[in-house]
């Protein structure tokens, strides 16, 4: 195996590890984060996607049934850089990484948050990056 074959296998088994580890800590985790970090926490950060043309993917999060997707490129560009690098650190994850890990793990984060098709209370902290 070759170096570029052995740096690749590497950078799997991270991400692999980030992927596992995120799962492990549930909705709860990345509900808290966006608490934290994004002005006005998860409520406005959702409401930034229905803004975004992503509606209908949000609504599906918060009721029953399939949830719809909403691409990483699209998280991204609703999500200040400035919050990006504080979700990977709270989060553990690569900064290149932050959009795909919410992508992919938001939206059951969002329904566990969720009830009657609308979201629960959440927490909102002084460290908000504004």
């Amino acid at each position: 195996m070759g170096l570029l074959d052995s740096a690749k296998s590497l950078i799997g088994d991270v991400v692999a590890a980030t992927d596992r580890a995120l799962e492990g800590v549930g909705s709860g985790k990345l509900a808290m984060a966006m608490a934290k970090f994004y002005p006005g926490g998860l409520a406005a950060f959702l409401d930034r996607l229905r803004d975004a043309g992503h509606g209908a993917a949000v609504g599906s999060w918060l009721s029953a049934g399939e949830r719809q997707a909403i691409p990483a490129s699209a998280i991204a560009a609703c999500l200040p850089e400035a919050v990006t690098e504080r979700l990977a650190y709270d989060l553990s994850v690569p900064h290149g990484r932050v959009a795909t890990v919410l992508a992919e793990f938001l939206p059951a984060a969002v329904a566990a948050q969720s009830e009657n098709g609308q979201l629960k209370p959440q927490p909102n902290f002084s460290t908000q990056v504004h």
